[in-house]
């Protein structure tokens, strides 16, 4: 990977075709100046949010460091990943492991690197979790509806029904782990800003059902990634998706009582 420290105006394309003259493709060229702007863009709209970057948007050491430098927190999907960014120094306090599918061989190496923040959306999932993870925090991930706005729906690849969702943060507290909150992804690519109110309004549901039924008091929503890049067609910028969800989630919850919140942006940053 060769690195770019500046913008593509015409002096940063000539630094561009430079790099590239006589080199194999493909090769990846990142301008990490820009990565550092779309960062500080993000913390700034949403400055009570936890931002844990998605690695598998990309997972070069130049930019694991600095973002980490910057402090971002990491979301990864695999031992892997994992390893990638504790091997860059990054305290296990600041990772999650967001992938609901993963062998029990890797919850147990997760957990003895110190990893305790888990995603799940299955029986099977949170009981090898339990198992190999004990006393961890766990927050289920549910289906949401925008697969007609986004241009990589996942509704079908991850999540269960609210209902399920409810009955797994019940059994996590069974099986001595952290019922700790909620995730959803409306979608990678995402130009529809009311996907979230959709999906956050089912979250506010079981918040109060799991608070009032069971006793239940989660503390965290993770509002997942899905935040478009400008490609080929112009999107919305990061802050009209910001205001917009800062208006839904002080719409649902007081000052006193608002969650934390986590953001997982991939492309938006790097993209």
């Amino acid at each position: 990977m060769i690195k770019i420290d500046q913008y593509f105006d015409p002096a940063g394309w000539q630094k561009f075709t430079q790099a590239a003259e006589g080199r194999e493709t493909p090769f990846l060229v990142v301008d990490l100046s820009r990565i550092k702007t779309k960062y500080h863009e993000m913390v700034g709209f949403f400055p009570n949010a936890k931002i844990h970057y998605a690695m598998k948007a990309s997972p070069a050491v130049e930019v694991i460091n600095l973002l980490a430098d910057l402090g971002s927190n990491f979301d990864c999907a695999s031992i892997y990943e994992l390893d990638r960014v504790l091997d860059c120094g990054v305290e296990p306090s600041r990772i999650s492991y967001g992938n609901t599918i993963k062998k029990a061989e890797h919850v147990k190496y997760a957990f003895e690197k110190g990893i305790d923040l888990y995603a799940t959306d299955s029986e099977a999932d949170l009981k090898n979790i339990a198992k190999h993870a004990p006393g961890s925090k766990i927050f289920v991930r549910i289906l949401v509806q925008g697969s007609e706005t986004a241009e990589w729906p996942l509704s079908r690849k991850f999540g269960c029904h609210p209902n399920m969702a409810i009955e797994l943060l019940i059994q996590a507290r069974d099986l001595g782990l952290v019922p700790y909150g909620i995730s959803f992804h409306v979608g990678s690519q995402q130009k529809d800003v009311a996907a979230w109110d959709d999906a956050l309004a089912k979250v506010k549901y079981m918040f109060d059902w799991m608070k009032n039924e069971e006793d239940i008091k989660l503390q965290m929503i993770n509002l997942g990634g899905g935040f478009p890049a400008n490609y080929i067609s112009e999107v919305n910028p990061i802050k009209v998706y910001a205001e917009e969800i800062t208006r839904y989630l002080t719409d649902d919850y007081s000052e006193e009582d608002m969650p934390e919140i986590i953001l997982e942006p991939g492309r938006s940053l790097v993209g």
